[in-house]
C-alpha cells in the first residue's frame, strides 16, 4: 500500500473539487487539505467550476456528475481536453461509460469512505512499480 507522504509528494498541489451535496464536499476538502493540497472550491454547479478554471488550471479535479445545475460533463469536457487528470465521484453514472469518454480517469461509486478516496487518489498519481 502506498503510503500518504507519498501521495502527498507526487500528487497535485492545487486540487478543483466539484460536489453539490454539503456534507460530502466538507469531507473531501479536509480530507484534501490533509494530504497538503489547496482546494479550489468546492463548487456546487458546473457554472462554478468553469468560473474557477477560465484563466488557470488546477492540478487535478474530483467531479460528482449530477450537480445543481446539470451534469458536469461540459466542466470535464474542458478539463480533459486541458490534460487535467480527472477523478470521479458519483452515485449517477456508469464508470466504464465514465472511462471510455475519458480514458485515464478514476471512477470512485458514491457512496465512498474517504479511505477509498484516498486509495483512488495514490493509485491514480502513484504509478505501480
Amino acid at each position: 500500500m502506498k503510503s500518504m507522504a507519498t501521495l502527498t509528494e507526487k500528487a497535485p498541489s492545487e486540487v478543483l473539487l466539484v460536489e453539490d451535496e454539503a456534507v460530502v464536499a466538507l469531507d473531501f476538502q479536509f480530507m484534501l487539505e490533509d494530504l497538503g493540497m489547496e482546494v479550489w472550491g468546492p463548487c456546487a454547479t458546473v457554472r462554478a467550476g468553469l468560473d474557477l478554471v477560465r484563466d488557470r488550471l488546477p492540478g487535478a479535479a474530483i467531479l460528482d456528475v449530477m450537480l445543481a445545475d446539470g451534469e458536469v460533463y461540459e466542466l470535464a469536457d474542458h478539463l480533459h481536453k486541458a490534460g487535467v487528470p480527472l477523478l470521479f465521484h458519483s452515485g449517477h453514472a456508469e464508470a466504464n461509460q465514465l472511462r471510455e469518454r475519458y480514458p485515464g480517469a478514476a471512477v470512485c461509486p458514491k457512496p465512498a469512505l474517504p479511505s477509498e478516496i484516498e486509495a483512488k487518489l495514490a493509485n491514480w498519481f502513484i504509478p505501480s512499480e
